[in-house]
């Protein structure tokens, strides 16, 4: 079977020339994109940490219930937050396997956000809006590194560098 022509050996009409400015910009499109999702965790859980009432967490031998709560949903984002940083980093420095660690990230962050959405009735590690913002987040990112554009950030495939030679 014929594989579907990247967007880049689609033929064009002689009138329209072909611009190396969308492959330029699509590497760094992507970065931002990862950049303020880790910006949206961190800052998540930074204002989480700051309505944590510590002086009443610090007088008492047993924290209340609620301090306990607030620190969890904090406490949460950090690992996802980690995470995307360390992708937005691997892409950067290589670009194919950033692709697939932030798709991999991004999946994990659905599954867990997934999982807590149906067993977290008393939303002990997320409060409910909270959590389909994380969610979108992570279906538009996903949504975007599966388009055309996000796509380019993958390159070539290795077969497809040197193609007159054969290993």
């Amino acid at each position: 079977m014929n594989e579907p022509l990247a967007p880049q050996q689609i033929p064009l009409p002689s009138f329209i020339r072909r611009s190396n400015q969308q492959y330029r910009w699509s590497p760094w499109i992507t970065l931002a994109i990862l950049l303020v999702q880790v910006l949206v965790f961190l800052g998540s859980s930074i204002y989480l940490f700051a309505v944590i009432d510590w002086e009443m967490a610090s007088i008492l031998d047993d924290p209340p219930a609620a301090v306990l709560v607030e620190f969890t949903q904090a406490a949460v984002l950090l690992p996802f937050a980690l995470l995307i940083l360390l992708c937005l980093v691997v892409c950067l420095a290589r670009p194919r396997p950033g692709w697939h660690m932030a798709m991999i990230a991004e999946s994990l962050i659905l599954l867990v956000a997934l999982q807590v959405y149906l067993s977290d009735r008393n939303q002990r590690l997320a409060e409910r809006p909270l959590l389909f913002v994380y969610m979108l987040g992570a279906i538009l990112v996903i949504v975007f590194m599966n388009s055309p554009e996000g796509r380019l950030l993958l390159g070539r495939k290795p077969d497809d560098i040197h193609p007159g030679q054969h290993g």
